[in-house]
């Protein structure tokens, strides 16, 4: 096997092995997530990701962008991407109480490995241009999380009485996605495809108790499931070239047109449901009149959301960025507690985004003030969510800033450190508000010497 094919299956290998361990930490404690597949996280890189989370136009010869698997064609390096975040949270519900509940989490963000299955090194050895590119990729990332933790100790009328009732939630697990994408680029135009499989497990509990009886029958309930099936998109993108070098027709301001989508992508559900009422009254042995048990397996089609993309990008090479970006989602099926996944008048949910961002670069070629070489992001977004609260939407929104600093490694070339900060709100105003911020920290090594034909004299 060649060192290319070796290079290849050993970056595979390692994103594959160390993905279990780099997943499974803890991450939340968010109590929307309770709610269908959990919090969805953002499909972005960290390069994107400060751009607002701009996706359908972006393309860039030395990042990745897995939301638009056209742009795998315009790869001119092979790329290694890793990112990290970490995040501080304030909840605080709509009477401005329990303002002061915090959390940290932290979490391993994404691990993908892209690259170009020609050399343009080979280009300029063969002094022949090639007119079709070819770009490969693998990416392993969340794609919801599930983590929380919400004990609520009330009062309710029961009998002519005012009874004490302990309610104690639980939930953790989450979704993932592992993608295999291709992209091939003639000229000015480029499509590719995104063929995946999205996997994962969900534990949920619940307790309900009456502090004040010690005789009373508490209740019991987990309801745990399962999520597998293939995923696909397509995307394309296409630029209207503004100006080329004057040696040469390589395009050095252009305007990108960018669109990416899929139908609904069904997958399998399996759900294991457990339920007890049990009183702890009469002594530690059970017995079918103070005890009752009960258990069911449900295993059912579900569907993630038919989406569309498109987006426009103004590109000066080594210079700036400034593009825009609008989503829609259709989440006809989408598993939500409050909604009955069987009633035939369950309303059809959809989502859009729309997202704003600006990369700005002083002088790619200064030698004497690093930081004038490093590439400087803004963006905005807002979205709404699947998820609903007494028939009202989630909403999120935020702004972002971003540093993409370049390092140069011994016969890798360019690489970069992507850094970001990202400020935003999601929930609902006059009920649960969750205000975070988060911090990014992305890794891009890029290697220039994959697939490159040595020649001896």
């Amino acid at each position: 096997m060649s060192n290319y094919w070796n290079k290849i299956f050993l970056g595979i290998a390692f994103i594959l092995a160390t993905a279990t361990f780099a997943f499974a930490q803890p991450k939340d404690n968010s109590p929307y997530s309770r709610l269908g597949l959990g919090d969805l996280i953002d499909q972005n890189f960290f390069a994107q990701g400060a751009l607002g989370g701009l996706g359908a136009a972006f393309h860039d010869p030395y990042h990745m962008n897995i939301a638009n698997p056209a742009s795998y064609g315009r790869l001119r390096s092979a790329a290694f991407e890793i990112g990290l975040n970490t995040e501080y949270a304030n909840l605080k519900d709509g009477t401005g109480t329990n303002s002061n509940i915090s959390t940290w989490n932290g979490n391993l963000s994404y691990l993908s490995l892209g690259f170009p299955l020609k050399n343009p090194i080979n280009e300029v050895l063969d002094q022949k241009k090639k007119k079709v590119r070819w770009g490969m990729n693998f990416t392993l990332l969340p794609y919801s999380n599930v983590d929380y933790n919400i004990e609520d100790l009330t009062e309710e009328q029961a009998f002519g009485d005012v009874v004490s009732v302990d309610y104690l939630f639980q939930g953790k697990g989450g979704t993932y996605k592992i993608m295999w994408g291709n992209s091939v680029s003639f000229k000015n135009f480029s499509a590719g495809v995104n063929l995946g499989y999205f996997f994962g497990k969900i534990e949920n509990f619940k307790r309900v108790t009456f502090p004040d009886y010690p005789n009373s029958f508490n209740n019991f309930f987990t309801d745990d499931f399962s999520v597998g099936g293939v995923t696909w998109s397509i995307g394309a993108q296409y630029d209207f070239v503004l100006k080329t070098k004057d040696t040469s027709d390589e395009p050095i301001e252009y305007v990108t047109i960018g669109a990416y989508g899929n139908s609904k992508n069904r997958y399998t559900l399996t759900r294991d449901r457990v339920w007890l009422t049990r009183n702890f009254g009469y002594g530690s042995i059970p017995d079918t009149i103070f005890s009752v048990t009960g258990s069911e397996t449900i295993k059912t089609d579900s569907y993630l959301p038919g989406e569309l993309g498109i987006g426009v990008m103004y590109t000066k090479v080594n210079k700036m960025r400034l593009g825009a970006d609008f989503k829609l989602q259709s989440w006809n099926e989408y598993a939500n507690d409050l909604i009955d996944a069987d009633a035939p008048n369950r309303p059809t949910v959809n989502t859009w985004r729309a997202a704003i961002g600006y990369e700005y670069l002083p002088d790619a070629l200064a030698y004497n003030n690093y930081f004038k070489k490093v590439r400087y992001r803004f963006g905005a977004f807002y979205s709404n969510d699947p998820r609903s609260v007494q028939s009202e939407q989630l909403t999120k929104y935020g702004v972002t800033f971003g540093m993409g600093m370049p390092i140069i490694l011994p016969q890798q070339g360019k690489s970069f450190v992507n850094f970001g900060l990202e400020l935003g709100q999601m929930g609902i105003a006059d009920a649960l508000q969750r205000t975070y911020f988060k911090i990014n920290l992305g890794f891009t090594l890029n290697d220039d010497t994959w697939f490159y034909k040595r020649k001896f004299n």
